[in-house]
């Protein structure tokens, strides 16, 4: 009878160690002080405005990339007679830094630098590793303990996946992808940017 209860009593404290460090390590790799922040998407432009565009995007894809500077040009040109807002939509299957770049939009938008961020990383585009996401985020004048935390934890991974599902719904195949007013630009070089913009303005 006493062996019986000293096996029993070992494997009582065999499994409470082993659950002990189940527990300590899901608190060290995935448990972080990141609050759950829910910062509204930003809108460029006059959130009234009658000509409203979407895009939908990735920061690793090199069209994606090559359409920045001209999507920056007609934001200039066209100012508050418009309104611009970005999704993400990464293409995981193609490009592995995708996930974590735009996650890292989400943390700096938690610190009230959502186009900057995007615009800094544009530019290094496609080295977008971990590493140099956190030094993009220091670029750009973020809070590193703040950012790194956020970025650490997958804490935005869920914005990312909803933005997802809203261009799945609006069936989107490919970035970089605009919608005018609800409608599909197919032609996103400069002149066809401000020729569609310009036919919703009228």
């Amino acid at each position: 009878m006493v062996t019986i209860k000293k096996r029993t009593i070992k494997r009582v404290i065999f499994w409470v160690a082993i659950i002990a460090v189940l527990v300590i390590g899901y608190q060290y790799f995935f448990d972080t002080d990141y609050p759950d922040i829910n910062t509204p998407k930003p809108v460029f432009g006059n959130a009234d405005a009658t000509v409203k565009i979407i895009e939908f995007s990735d920061l690793q894809c090199p069209a994606c990339k090559a359409a920045h500077p001209i999507v920056e040009q007609i934001k200039t040109e066209f100012g508050d007679r418009i309104s611009f807002q970005y999704y993400h939509f990464p293409l995981r299957a193609v490009h592995p830094f995708a996930q974590k770049a735009a996650e890292s939009v989400e943390c700096a938008n938690d610190q009230g630098k959502f186009f900057e961020y995007i615009d800094a990383a544009f530019a290094q585009s496609p080295n977008l590793q971990s590493k140099n996401l956190k030094v993009i985020a220091s670029q750009v004048g973020l809070d590193r303990d703040k950012f790194d935390a956020c970025l650490d934890s997958g804490a935005k991974r869920k914005v990312v996946e909803g933005d997802i599902r809203v261009g799945e719904a609006r069936q989107i195949r490919g970035t970089p992808t605009f919608f005018i007013n609800d409608k599909v630009l197919e032609d996103w070089d400069y002149a066809g940017f401000k020729t569609a913009i310009e036919r919703e303005l009228r």
